[in-house]
């Protein structure tokens, strides 16, 4: 009977041993629990969050994709110009060689009545100035009527 003592006493430990193994899982369960509610609202939060950043960022890509277009449609009004001051260098280049060749015209013309005013006047020095003054009237008048035509094509080109 003695050692009933001792069985009884093991049995006692044994089950304190237990109540207090089930205590301590009781609270560490309870502590999981309480860690999976935190989990579970995080995960709430970020979805949101996430959720509010996907928003933005489909607004971002929508004003991104607006000023794309913008800046597209801005760059085809913008060809037009480029196209004009195109042809704007064009007509000044035309213009410009259309001067050259009339001034050649000029040059060659004022060149053929001076030599023509020196073969025609053989006599005194005198006379050849007097020759060539007489020229520069005829010079002046081919001037005017180059100027006149000058004025006439820029006045066409300004229309087109």
């Amino acid at each position: 009977m003695e050692n009933s003592w001792i069985i009884e006493a093991s049995v006692a430990v044994a089950a304190i041993a237990f109540v207090a193994l089930v205590v301590f899982l009781i609270m560490t369960l309870r502590s999981v629990s309480a860690l999976l509610g935190q989990t579970n609202g995080i995960m709430r939060e970020i979805q949101q969050q996430v959720s509010g950043l996907s928003a933005e960022a489909t607004e971002v890509l929508r004003h991104t994709n607006e000023v794309t277009v913008d800046v597209r449609n801005k760059l085809h009004s913008i060809d037009s110009v480029v196209y004009s001051v195109k042809n704007v260098g064009d007509a000044v280049e035309e213009i410009t060689s259309s001067l050259k060749q009339a001034s050649a015209t000029v040059a060659g013309t004022v060149r053929s009545k001076v030599v023509e005013t020196a073969k025609q006047a053989e006599g005194p020095t005198e006379d050849k100035v007097v020759k060539v003054m007489q020229a520069v009237p005829v010079v002046i008048d081919l001037w005017n009527s180059f100027r006149n035509r000058k004025s006439m094509k820029s006045s066409t080109l300004s229309k087109a």
